[in-house]
């Protein structure tokens, strides 16, 4: 699969510029992170070994929807994928839970694997241009709407990036919106093998008719 750059939005003007071409801002996304990271704290120790990343996960997408919904963006669960949509923009805002966000040398990772229901919304696209191998450009899925997720990082860390997702991880960012940096840790780190219920494949079964 050949690569493509990845723009990286990063300066605080302008990531308040390109929010802004949504009509959104970084305050709201700050709030998703914040959300998540005191609900992740706030998990006991006699909870399951997942659960400070499954409470950062429900609690970080409740955020999102509070922040965000309104009369143009609506709750949108295409491919059991929680999520917020603007049909108007054709943009989809998913949220997702990463070791890491916003920094330009190590690029997230999943603290979970995604599922065919993630694929199907950022799978890579395939196309010829120009003699080039087909490859990933854009996260569009059969619906139109291109997909974002607000990734939070261990550390509150939160940017807002369109990933290619592939064989369960993110494979190639389109575009990473660095919205918040942080200098603090998380009091208990997500372990990628106890990692959030936040992402799993939606069966469909239909009854035998008689």
């Amino acid at each position: 699969m050949p690569s493509f750059k990845t723009s990286i939005v990063e300066r605080e003007i302008d990531v308040e510029r390109r929010l802004q071409d949504w009509g959104l801002s970084r305050d709201q996304f700050i709030d998703v992170a914040k959300a998540a990271r005191m609900w992740a704290d706030d998990a006991s120790p006699l909870m399951p070994l997942n659960a400070p990343g499954t409470l950062a996960y429900i609690f970080g997408v409740q955020e999102l929807r509070h922040q965000l919904v309104d009369d143009k963006w609506h709750v949108d669960r295409t491919h059991g994928i929680e999520a917020v949509i603007n049909r108007s923009l054709g943009l989809r805002i998913g949220f997702h839970n990463v070791d890491q966000a916003c920094d330009l040398m190590f690029p997230p990772h999943p603290r979970s694997a995604k599922g065919s229901a993630s694929e199907n919304l950022c799978g890579p696209n395939l196309f010829q241009h120009f003699g080039v191998e087909p490859g990933p450009l854009t996260a569009v899925t059969d619906d139109g709407v291109t997909t974002y997720y607000a990734m939070v990082g261990e550390d509150g860390s939160v940017e807002l990036s369109n990933p290619v997702i592939l064989d369960g991880t993110y494979r190639h960012f389109n575009e990473r919106i660095f919205i918040f940096r942080s200098a603090e840790s998380w009091e208990r780190e997500i372990e990628s093998d106890t990692g959030p219920v936040d992402d799993f494949d939606v069966e469909v079964t239909f009854k035998e008719q008689r």
